[in-house]
């Protein structure tokens, strides 16, 4: 009963937020939201376990960290190679693993922020395992050629960004063709924050499809990206909240 009345309380709530946001009320500004970004990781690197999740620090620090497997699936490369691997929105510490047996694993993680990260690690007298670079999501195709990566990767960042759709073709032209590109969000992140500050995009699975939505527009992952890349998503849990994962294939005779 209880767990009832709590999910019809969230339901109203985000219709109303919903409502205000089409009618103008609510409007996410990307450039004052990031100092409260760079607040939040200033307090979660300093004091992980009462200001984050230890657990989620402790991997992250891991030198060691293995290549996931959901990752290694979507990567074809024969024993000796090595694997280049673009982490967007990373933050200060990229999720992917580094590690895979036979195998050699570079990873560059990109964050706009990547500056401001960089001070904070030298205040705490801390070393990332792997140093973000700064990178905008949007502004790929500005930094890394066409067709250079084995995977493009983003994990609960691009509802962050200012195009996340923009984004989403930059890392389909600079994998390889064949070479994969895996999406991890939250659902509805900018409706749970009543789009405050950097939450302006909803990320959401309808019909086998990834939608993305700013609260007035919404987009259709597959359709977007129909002359790209082939398009496979799933929902799922983590953290106690739903996830949506998407994974485009880029076509081998697309060009971005």
């Amino acid at each position: 009963m209880i767990e009832s009345l709590k999910n019809i309380r969230r339901v109203a709530i985000h219709a109303r937020t919903r409502l205000l946001r089409r009618c103008g009320w609510l409007v996410p500004d990307w450039e004052k939201g990031l100092p409260g970004e760079v607040k939040f990781w200033a307090q979660a690197l300093r004091n992980p376990k009462q200001n984050w999740l230890q657990s989620e620090y402790d991997e992250r620090m891991n030198a060691d960290l293995p290549l996931q497997p959901f990752l290694r699936e979507l990567i074809d490369a024969p024993a000796g190679a090595t694997i280049q691997i673009l982490d967007v929105g990373a933050g200060p510490l990229t999720r992917v693993g580094r590690k895979w047996e036979d195998h050699m694993v570079c990873i560059t993680p990109v964050d706009p922020l990547a500056t401001e990260y960089r001070k904070i690690f030298a205040e705490l007298k801390l070393t990332p395992p792997i140093e973000t670079i700064v990178g905008d999501g949007e502004k790929l195709r500005e930094q890394f050629p066409d067709n250079s990566f084995d995977l493009a990767y983003a994990s609960n960042s691009l509802d962050h960004a200012y195009d996340p759709v923009l984004a989403i073709r930059q890392m389909v032209a600079v994998v390889k063709p064949g070479a994969s590109v895996y999406l991890w969000h939250f659902i509805n992140v900018a409706v749970s924050e009543a789009y405050d500050s950097l939450h302006g995009w909803n990320f959401s699975e309808q019909r086998g499809d990834m939608t993305i939505d700013d609260g007035c527009t919404t987009r259709w992952l597959s359709t977007e990206l129909a002359d790209l890349a082939d398009l496979r998503v799933h929902t799922e849990k983590a953290f106690g909240d739903s996830v949506v994962v998407a994974r485009l294939r880029k076509k081998v005779s697309s060009t971005a």
